[in-house]
């Protein structure tokens, strides 16, 4: 495993972490803005990390509604396409109240590596569970 994998393996621990606690800031953290949203519902910009706030804190209440208690990311695939892009795809599976893992979202990102050394979503794509 090369380094970027190890970083990137790391971050979207840390970025389920996040959203698993509703840890606001470290999930707005984890955006570099202006970033795109694709979903088969359409394509959203994202120009400030106050959306990013905003949108999340919609999705972990209702994340909460729907029994779930946490996720994390079950199967990763990291590709690096330039020195600061790096695509990945992830496999969430998510984690009810009772600790019973099911497998839950497939996205595909595209990471920019930011000055700091750290992953941040640039896009991200929603695709269909199978």
């Amino acid at each position: 495993m090369t380094t970027i994998d190890n970083i990137v393996r790391s971050f979207l621990e840390g970025y389920g972490r996040a959203l698993s606690t509703g840890d606001l800031p470290a999930i707005v953290n984890s955006w570099d803005t202006p970033a795109l949203v694709l979903s088969d519902q359409g394509a959203r910009m994202v120009s400030q990390a106050a959306e990013v706030e905003q949108f999340f804190a919609g999705a972990v209440e209702w994340y909460r509604t729907q029994g779930l208690a946490a996720t994390k990311p079950s199967s990763v695939e990291i590709e690096r396409l330039s020195e600061r892009l790096v695509s990945v795809d992830a496999r969430w599976c998510a984690i009810d109240m009772a600790g019973v893992e099911r497998p839950s979202e497939h996205s595909h990102y595209i990471l920019s590596i930011a000055d700091d050394g750290q992953p941040r979503i640039r896009v991200a794509i929603a695709l269909a569970i199978e």
